[in-house]
Order: structure tokens, then sequence, then C-alpha cells
């Protein structure tokens, strides 16, 4: 049952054209800023880290329920974000280089680390986790129930526990051109003209497009909903 604060959050969300499933998940002091079309299920986000103030996520993109967001500075365009996954979680909550790792001793013990951030049209499986102060680079996609340790290369795959690189999605040259082109700052309607299943096409006609994407803003901070 949501609250009355949490509905008139969920319900001028969804003027803009942002989906937000269940706010009640949002912690209070997280500032929020999502562009229109994105959505979240019913997610856990907690910003209280001090390695950034706020959390930007990318039009189209979505984050589906049972996941955690701590601590992320930008999760792009087009993203796809399965269940039950876990962005930005701290590699070490206690200190293994003081006497004692017990929280009765270590109520002030902080890890600095920095920020993480989920580029553009990244996949990311069911269960997987990604550690806090990580870049997951454009395009890539984690496996379900992977454990990533390290930053992701563009377009990369990675799984397993730990996980591992297991091949490019493209070869280096069209991974460039793919990059270059920033296709996600198209409009999408623009987008939908062109071959998506046809990567040499694409990457050929994506420079006819002249229209780049105007999405509106929300911003949620205190649980109060504004509009950018």
């Amino acid at each position: 049952m949501l609250s009355l604060g949490d509905y008139l959050v969920k319900y001028k969300a969804r003027q803009k054209n942002v989906r937000i499933s269940s706010p009640k998940g949002i912690d209070h002091d997280c500032w929020l800023q999502l562009e229109e079309f994105s959505r979240l299920g019913d997610v856990i986000v907690d910003q209280s880290s001090p390695v950034t103030e706020k959390l930007r996520i990318g039009a189209y993109s979505y984050i589906r329920s049972y996941s955690k967001l701590l601590g992320i500075a930008e999760i792009g365009r087009y993203c796809s974000i399965g269940r039950n996954v876990t962005l930005g979680l701290p590699p070490r909550n206690h200190p293994v280089d003081w006497v004692s790792t017990s929280t009765q001793f270590s109520r002030q013990y902080t890890h600095q680390l920095a920020p993480t951030v989920i580029g553009h049209d990244v996949w990311v499986g069911n269960n997987a986790v990604v550690m806090a102060g990580l870049t997951i680079g454009h395009g890539a996609i984690i496996g379900c129930d992977a454990v990533v340790t390290k930053d992701v290369l563009p377009y990369e795959i990675v799984a397993g526990n730990p996980a591992r690189s297991i091949r490019f999605r493209f070869d280096k040259a069209i991974i460039e051109q793919l990059l270059a082109s920033k296709w996600w700052d198209y409009d999408k309607h623009e987008l939908e003209k062109l071959d998506f299943q046809d990567i040499i096409h694409f990457t050929q006609n994506i420079w006819k497009l002249n229209q780049k994407a105007q999405f509106s803003l929300i911003e949620i901070k205190g649980k109060r909903v504004s509009f950018g």
C-alpha cells in the first residue's frame, strides 16, 4: 500500500511519461533525475554514498523490480536492467586492515570509492552484481548471476563469478563507429528509419540523421517531484 506521498510521486512522474512502480523504495534523501520514457520497477534507490550527489537515468531505460541502486551516478539511455540486480555494491563494508572487522569498533568506517557509471545501451541480466566504483561501457552486456569486479569495456560481454570477458559484440572498427555515432542522442522516430538488424547499413546511414532527441526531465528530491 502506497502512502499518499509515494502515490503523488508516481502520479506526477507518469505525467511526464516516467513510470515508477513503487516509490517507497526510493530513499527520502535521494536526488533523482529521470528522462521521459524511463521506467523503475519496485527498486531500492540509496544515494547516501558520499561519492555522488545525484542519479540520472536516461530515456527508454528500465530497471526491473527487486533491484538495488546504491550510489550510482548515471544510467544511460536504452539500458535494460534485469530483476534482483545490485548496482554499486560496496566491496568493503568492514575494515580488513583494522584490529577487528566487527561493527562494534568500526561504526565510523567508510571505504572511499569513485562513482559507479552505467553507459548507454547496457544490458544487465537477472541477479547480477556490479561492485561500486566501476564504469560499464556503452553497449556492454553482463550475464545473469555475474559478479562484476572491474570495469567493462564498450560492447564487451562478461559473465561469471567473478565476471570475465566472453567476447566483444562487434569487431573493433564497428565498435569505434558506433561510439562515434552516439546514436542514443538521436530522436527515436528518426532512429526507427534505420535497420537495427543490419549493423553495416546502420553505421553507414546514421550520419544522415539530423534530429537530435530532446527529452523532458523530472527531478525527485526529498520525495518531491519537479519538472525540468
